[in-house]
């Protein structure tokens, strides 16, 4: 059974989808996209039951998502402080130890970022990224998810471009539209892209992204697909030349396969999650 509670985490409601066990096993923590409307169960609510038949599971909604607090970081990159909340999570769940790190899009981009955070690395046990490169090789495709006019016609071409066509579609849509109209959804995905008038306007550092995670022995799972419109082909072996414990695959679907085929994707990374635990929890 998947349960869903709403805490106060750093003083910011923090909703989140728990279940599966054993308590004293390592949990695996399923981080979702960052499309509009994105949220733990949008993401993953068919694969959650799935994992959960073996693993403890635990799936945020990020803030400015979901359920969760429509709180943004302005003055950090969009990684940044929702690692932190991610892990403030994990503090007030009690769990200290290592987590594998599961991420569908923005939510592998996460789970790469915070790899590549030495303050975080020793808290994960391993990272499963699904077209989530950590921010570089975005194709030009990428751009049609940025804005939103508000109406379900928009959503229904966000799901187009995020899914293969399946039978769960118009459900992904209501669920994904439910969320995107939420009250402060719409500051929180639009405030960073706020034009700054000239005078305020400061160069950004370069970012040294991914050369970040040489020398990190993690193991990685990336998980490219080879319909998807939203990413450069091949970006999967970029990673993988800087990862020196990663392995990846490539499987034949859009952006978000654990929406669309949740069995065939949970089998994969089911099989990689057992490799690196040696097939128990």
């Amino acid at each position: 059974m998947i349960t869903e509670t709403t805490a106060g985490v750093a003083n910011l409601e923090t909703r989140y989808l728990t279940g599966g066990g054993p308590e004293d096993g390592v949990p695996v923590v399923f981080l979702h996209d960052g499309a509009w409307g994105g949220s733990a169960d949008v993401t993953w609510g068919q694969v959650l039951p799935l994992a959960a038949e073996k693993y403890r599971v635990i799936a945020p909604d990020f803030l400015g998502y979901g359920g969760s607090a429509k709180s943004v970081r302005l003055d950090v990159s969009p990684f940044a402080f929702r690692i932190r909340h991610v892990f403030a999570l994990l503090d007030h769940l009690g769990i200290d130890g290592p987590v594998h790190l599961v991420g569908n899009s923005f939510g592998g981009s996460v789970g790469l970022r915070a790899l590549a955070d030495g303050d975080y690395r020793s808290r994960i046990a391993s990272v499963t990224t699904l077209s989530g490169t950590g921010g570089p090789w975005k194709a030009p495709d990428m751009g049609k998810l940025r804005d939103f006019d508000g109406s379900v016609a928009g959503i229904e071409a966000f799901v187009d471009l995020l899914c293969d066509d399946f039978s769960g579609r118009a459900g992904q849509v209501d669920a994904r539209f439910r969320w995107a109209v939420a009250p402060g959804h719409f500051g929180c995905m639009s405030a960073p892209h706020l034009p700054v008038p000239e005078a305020l306007r400061k160069e950004r550092p370069a970012d040294p992204y991914p050369a970040t995670l040489a020398g990190v022995q993690t193991p990685v799972l990336l998980l490219e697909c080879s319909e998807d419109v939203l990413l450069e082909a091949g970006w999967s072996k970029h990673l993988q030349a800087e990862l020196q414990n990663s392995r990846a695959m490539v499987l034949p679907y859009r952006h978000c396969p654990n929406i669309t085929h949740p069995k065939e994707t949970w089998a994969v990374i089911g099989e990689f999650l057992d490799s690196c635990t040696g097939g128990t929890n």
